[in-house]
């Protein structure tokens, strides 16, 4: 029994260097990934202009046809939008942005026109122009949208056709 034993320690010592050995080939080696998401500044702008009746003979030959539209910002946390209302397609002689002197166009091929301007505050003292000097103060980015009214007035004693006027007006979002 002797030898048998032997021959059984020899085995398992050749089958235990084999294993040894063959963990001597295996290794690891390691390293860091770095991720990275940056976000961006970044704002969508809507609007939805204002619509009204605007009677030239009874109501407005002396009382303005005061009128509201909206404006709505979706900007980035930490943006800070500033939102200017261009001088309007048929904007008259000497409009400027930041004096837009804005009508109203009968259209056709000898459009009439109508006046009217569109202010930043509901007194209506406070033109809202194509300028970040004439724009809204104090607009907050919150990653939601946020509404802004716009106070319109079409100023009363005007005479016009009997006629829908319209005028196309380009909202910008700058941040």
């Amino acid at each position: 029994m002797q030898k048998s034993t032997q021959h059984g320690i020899l085995i398992t010592a050749a089958l235990a260097g084999m294993i040894a050995a063959g963990n001597a080939w295996a290794g690891t080696a390691t390293a860091t990934m770095t991720n990275t998401v940056t976000i961006g500044n970044d704002c969508i702008i809507s609007t939805t202009g204002f619509t009204t009746t605007y009677d030239p003979v009874v109501v407005n030959a002396t009382t303005n046809q005061d009128v509201t539209a909206s404006v709505t910002t979706t900007c980035t946390p930490g943006a800070t939008p500033v939102i200017t209302l261009g001088q309007g397609a048929n904007a008259n002689t000497g409009s400027t942005d930041s004096v837009p002197l804005r009508r109203l166009s009968s259209g056709g091929g000898s459009p009439t026109y109508l006046n009217y301007a569109l202010f930043s505050d509901s007194g209506r003292t406070t033109t809202w122009g194509n300028t970040a000097g004439t724009a809204p103060a104090g607009t907050t980015a919150t990653g939601t949208a946020t509404p802004l009214t716009v106070y319109a007035r079409v100023p009363s004693g005007q005479s016009g056709l009997a006629a829908t006027f319209t005028d196309t007006v380009v909202a910008t979002v700058t941040f």
